[in-house]
């Protein structure tokens, strides 16, 4: 273990943080309703829980609208599971950085590498960030709520890229990614825990993922197309997600990518997000986890009709709950 540092109104605090590096090969496997389930796909089902929760921690300490907040929960997701990271990281950009182009040039000239680590200048009314003691812009302003906590229990900052043309004249941009964020989310949760506060205004509930509608919380994206119900007085509480829900992502070449066994039947690869043979297969497969052969045939293609074909191009969450649901409702 190593000892940073974040400043608090200009002094320099220690934080007992992870381990130095943030991408690493997760190892490690567990076994959910008696089956093993291999390294990456449980790496990508707890980044997905993680993303579930951070969407929700975010939702009350920030004015961004929910479908913004489900969109970046997504990405994220994404992203940390493409670049293997040790837990959440989110990706963003930072604000002010006009003033600090000639440090932007330098750093870009030096070739300063993706993953460098930065430091957070908590002030009263902003969030700085430096690169070796000197300014290059702070987080945007809608990041505040939720990075301000979480700097305190181990989220960190990192260097994406330097953005913008190497010709001399245009205005560079910084690309930066927050990095462990679902573990900082674990230490304040326990922290709030052991101080004996409620849900109320400390999101206790949310970021356990059982509280609220969920619309502003994290990935529950795939719901059935078509749908003719009236919305409720009371929304109906978002599940908490379990081991057996499936994650539905892409590699940075686009390729679809899912978080269960493809077996084949119409295609030679699975999709989602219309109606076809890649999404057919796709809604087979998953059916298959949960039921038996016979019948995952008769019902894959409502499913894929109903749900699949639903499913946002970047990917989402198929909840096992509804999964279930969806066989329960069509049992003959």
């Amino acid at each position: 273990m190593k000892n940073y540092t974040i400043k608090i109104q200009g002094e320099l605090r220690p934080v007992n943080t992870l381990p130095t590096l943030v991408i690493q090969e997760d190892t490690t496997r567990y076994t959910a309703s008696g089956t093993s389930i291999p390294p990456g796909e449980a790496h990508a089902r707890r980044i997905a829980r993680e993303a579930f929760r951070w969407g929700a921690f975010v939702s009350e300490r920030t004015r961004m609208r929910s479908t913004t907040i489900q969109q970046k929960s997504l990405e994220a997701a994404c992203f940390s599971v493409a670049k293997r990271t040790s837990s959440l990281a989110i990706p963003s950009k930072l604000s002010g950085v006009r003033p600090h182009q000639r440090r932007l040039w330098v750093m870009l000239r030096q070739r300063v590498p993706a993953w460098a680590e930065l430091t957070l200048d908590i002030r009263e009314s902003e969030i700085v960030v430096l690169y070796e003691d000197e300014r290059i812009g702070s987080m945007q302003g809608k990041h505040y709520g939720w990075v301000r906590p979480l700097a305190s229990t181990g989220a960190r900052l990192y260097l994406a890229k330097i953005t913008g043309s190497e010709k001399a004249g245009y205005t560079l941009g910084v690309n930066v990614i927050v990095g462990h964020v679902g573990q900082a989310l674990d230490r304040l949760l326990d922290v709030l825990g052991e101080a004996g506060l409620g849900s109320g205004g400390d999101g206790i509930a949310s970021m356990r993922g059982v509280g609220g509608d969920g619309a502003a919380g994290g990935l529950r994206l795939v719901t059935p197309a078509g749908s003719t119900a009236a919305p409720t007085a009371t929304p109906t509480p978002t599940p908490e997600a379990e081991p057996d829900d499936i994650v539905l992502y892409r590699d940075i070449d686009g390729t679809a990518r899912a978080t269960v066994n493809h077996v084949p039947r119409h295609s030679h690869a699975i999709e989602w997000g219309y109606h076809g043979s890649g999404p057919a297969d796709l809604a087979r497969s998953i059916l298959l986890a949960f039921t038996d052969e016979a019948t995952a045939e008769r019902l894959h293609q409502a499913f894929k009709a109903t749900v699949i074909a639903a499913v946002p191009t970047a990917g989402g969450v198929v909840r096992a709950a509804d999964v279930r649901a969806f066989i329960a409702a069509n049992e003959q």
